[in-house]
């Protein structure tokens, strides 16, 4: 499976966890890239071929109005959500990808 790119809304533990089930892992941090536009994230993303995971509804919204490529995106809703059940729902969706989905998926 490809990498993950976790956006810089996404906690730091999540990014953790998913490491832990094995995942490889990139995060804004790790990049370098905390405060660059949305639009930067995304690019970047493309451009090294990793899954954006976000919490950041506004990535749907650049993809869907303005048709920007990406390499796939998991948008997930954390409203009233632990930092497991998050790392349990990414899992397991990532779980279902096929290894050349480029697809918007929801958590």
């Amino acid at each position: 499976m490809r990498p993950l790119y976790c956006d810089e809304g996404i906690w730091i533990p999540v990014a953790d966890g998913l490491s832990r089930r094995g995942w490889t892992v990139h995060t804004v941090r790790g990049e370098g890239k905390l405060g660059e536009p949305d639009r930067d994230h995304l690019s970047y993303a493309r451009q090294n071929d990793w899954i954006l995971v976000t919490f950041d509804d506004d990535f749907l919204s650049l993809v869907e109005t303005n048709e920007l490529a990406h390499a796939g995106i998991i948008y997930v809703q954390q409203a009233g959500r632990d930092i497991g059940s998050v790392v349990k729902s990414i899992d397991g969706r990532l779980e279902t990808l096929s290894p050349d989905d480029r697809g918007i998926h929801y958590c």
